[in-house]
């Protein structure tokens, strides 16, 4: 059935001195969001504004939706719609075999080209390969996702095209008019794939006119910038900063101290996620004298050194020297990634971005701005607090679950520290976080399940054991163990993939998951988990886990005595 979509318009009710925290075009980067939030100290009653394009291009658009979601219910959040949150709504409406074949080749169209969708995501979270999405199962494949992600696919649905607030009005992609009663019930695609706005030559008076949609670097003819552009006398404020889509793009942050503050009074602060170095000498700036934009692209390799290659832009015949790692193929044609040989200016204690390091120095961002260092510079790693207890409650960018786990161990009486970190996925990415954790071990946790998918397990062993499915099969007496599904891990323990800790057993009220512990972990003192999310840590004692935890949630460890032989 396909639903018809129109332009709608919602005004935001905003108080006097209430901060408006703008941010456009996450494009399923949910670390970088979360990261961002917190240096924008999103909480009180701050409004958070979220200007289209939730999803695709990054690895998380499931995830990234569902946490906007998590924080709508709650708190006052206000997402308008992006075109490519519109394109995909187009793509999955039309139920005709004709749709069905158009959607199945969007699936093998989007792995070839951003490795990966928001129907991807959705499609493996139920276990289903997309590569099996193919003849007379796909209508099939289809209509499971659609009712398993009924609410998802209607919170997209239902966003507006247009927010305001006080003097300001928030749009994906731009506006021809502040008369917005004339855009009303319009087709809201020319609002929200709006190429080029700040160029149209538009100028308002009513509003501030806040857009995302096209990125500010290619507004920049002279160099590789994705700061915001404010333009006071137009009123317009271009504000995406390439996140997802740009090799060195960032997701900025827009802060309004009041909605109606001039353009004179916004600050703005950007997270990429690159990793940080410090640099221990000064540099002098020098303009590009190359900017290489996806418009004219093409080069050609005329020598090579190490990791460097000296180029020539075929439209311009200019010649440069850049990173060989910055090169695409289109078939026989070379093209090259959005490139500057700016010379940033820098003062030593500066922090940069470093998008790549090579033999020429490193090729790295400071406030949004590309270019070269060629100083020497030493690595920062990230500032990790152990802090006590449960967070303010000022904040405003945990997910519910996250809030239940520190919520209950304080109820217990408890004690446990935490730790605010970057995205912790992996157990490489753990080690870090575990220095900071003061002798606390952190776990490798599994969730597992039968053949059937009918007993689901929830494995803690320590990190360095490697695991063996045969191992743990013989121990349980449960043959074919294999990984659960990320639908039964949201299900059951309300978790994500990569964030499944003991932690969720606060979630499985009906015990459709046993607790299985290497008895290994039973000599340690203290050990490290996520709080069902793993932008953050928790450090506790095993004793409390086991004679407070476990009895609160109704679960008891079975235990395990693995070697990690088969």
């Amino acid at each position: 059935m396909i639903h018809e979509i129109k332009t709608t318009i919602q005004r935001i009710e905003a108080k006097p001195g209430q901060r408006l925290l703008v941010v456009s075009d996450i494009h399923g980067h949910l670390d970088r969001l979360i990261q961002l939030l917190r240096q924008m100290d999103y909480g009180g009653d701050d409004l958070l504004i979220l200007v289209g394009d939730l999803i695709e291009k990054g690895p998380e658009s499931l995830r990234v939706l569902q946490y906007v979601m998590d924080l709508a219910q709650r708190q006052p959040v206000y997402v308008s719609m992006g075109n490519v949150d519109l394109g995909r709504l187009l793509k999955v409406e039309d139920d005709s075999p004709e749709g069905v074949a158009d959607w199945v080749g969007f699936l093998g169209w989007a792995e070839r080209v951003w490795g990966g969708s928001l129907f991807h995501e959705m499609l493996a979270d139920m276990g289903i390969p997309a590569g099996q999405v193919t003849g007379e199962r796909a209508a099939e494949y289809r209509s499971h996702m659609l009712v398993q992600f009924h609410d998802e696919l209607e919170f997209l649905r239902s966003r507006p095209t247009i927010l305001t607030a006080g003097r300001y009005l928030f749009v994906h992609g731009g506006i021809p008019t502040e008369e917005l009663q004339t855009l009303e019930g319009t087709d809201p695609a020319a609002y929200l794939k709006n190429d080029n706005f700040w160029s149209q030559g538009y100028a308002f008076q009513k509003y501030v006119v806040v857009t995302g949609h096209w990125p500010t670097c290619l507004y920049r003819a002279d160099k590789e910038d994705v700061s915001p552009l404010f333009d006071r006398e137009r009123q317009i404020l271009c504000i995406d900063g390439g996140n997802g889509l740009k090799r060195g793009g960032q997701l900025n942050g827009i802060i309004l101290p009041d909605c109606q503050t001039g353009i004179e009074g916004i600050s703005w602060t950007g997270y990429d996620g690159f990793p940080l170095v410090e640099a221990l000498e000064g540099q002098a700036g020098r303009d590009s004298c190359v900017h290489i934009q996806y418009f004219e692209n093409q080069v050609e390799l005329l020598e090579q050194k190490g990791d460097m290659a000296l180029w020539r832009q075929i439209s311009s015949g200019r010649e440069f020297e850049g990173p060989v790692d910055w090169i695409y193929r289109d078939g026989e044609r070379l093209h090259y990634s959005d490139y500057a040989d700016t010379l940033l200016e820098v003062e030593p204690g500066n922090r940069l971005s470093v998008l790549q390091q090579t033999g020429a120095g490193y090729y790295c961002k400071k406030n949004g701005l590309i270019g070269w260092y060629r100083g020497m510079a030493r690595p920062v790693k990230q500032e990790l607090a152990l802090l006590s207890g449960v967070p303010n409650r000022e904040e405003r960018h945990r997910r519910k679950r996250e809030l239940a786990v520190y919520e209950l161990l304080d109820r217990l009486g408890i004690c446990f520290q935490r730790i605010d970190h970057a995205q912790a996925n992996t157990m490489e990415a753990c080690r870090e976080v575990e220095e900071a954790l003061g002798g606390a071990v952190v776990c490798k946790n599994l969730f597992l399940c039968n053949r059937q998918r009918t007993e689901f397990y929830l494995l803690m062993m320590p990190g360095d054991k490697l695991f063996k499915t045969r191992e743990l099969s013989a121990q349980i007496g449960s043959s074919r163990l294999s990984f659960g599904e990320a639908m039964y891990m949201e299900k059951y323990l309300c978790v994500s993939p990569g964030s499944v800790s003991v932690m969720c057993l606060t979630h499985d009220t009906e015990n459709r998951v046993r607790l299985l512990m290497d008895r290994d972990i039973l000599q340690w003192e203290y050990f490290g988990c996520h709080p069902c999310m793993n932008t953050s840590t928790i450090r506790m004692r095993v004793g409390d886990l086991l004679e407070k935890f476990l009895p609160a949630v109704g679960h008891a460890p079975r235990y395990v005595d693995l070697k990690g032989t088969d």
